[in-house]
């Protein structure tokens, strides 16, 4: 289990369940907590977290990290998150570049069956 799992699992605060472990491990070192496996993080940013087993034996090596696989998905969840800010910019400036009247930037978070009364109200 992770960190986050066990404290779960325990009903204890997170800060008292990563002390406990690295505490222990410091202490007793491959005597009583191991690492098994490393797993991603997704959704946001952050190490991969370590999963945790209760038992003694060697840690599993740390997974070699692909630093451009891991930017991209980054901006990915970036894009994705403020699609409507990028997407209103970049209407903006194409309209200033064609010399087109502005764009109401609100409109695209609207549904798409009002879009068309949107555009027609604001002309």
């Amino acid at each position: 289990m992770t960190a986050t799992e066990l404290a779960e699992y325990l009903g204890w605060k997170s800060e008292k369940v990563t002390t406990t472990v690295s505490s222990t491990r410091w202490l007793l070192p491959g005597q009583v907590f191991r690492i098994v496996r490393y797993a991603p993080v997704t959704g946001r940013r952050g190490r991969d977290l370590a999963v945790y087993a209760a038992e003694a034996g060697a840690d599993a090596p740390k997974p070699v990290v692909n630093t451009a696989k891991r930017r991209k998905q980054a901006d990915a969840r970036y894009r994705h998150k403020h699609r409507a800010i990028i997407n209103a910019r970049n209407q903006a400036s194409s309209a200033a570049k064609r010399g087109a009247p502005a764009i109401n930037p609100w409109a695209q978070l609207a549904s798409p069956v009002l879009r068309g009364t949107m555009a027609a109200v604001a002309r």
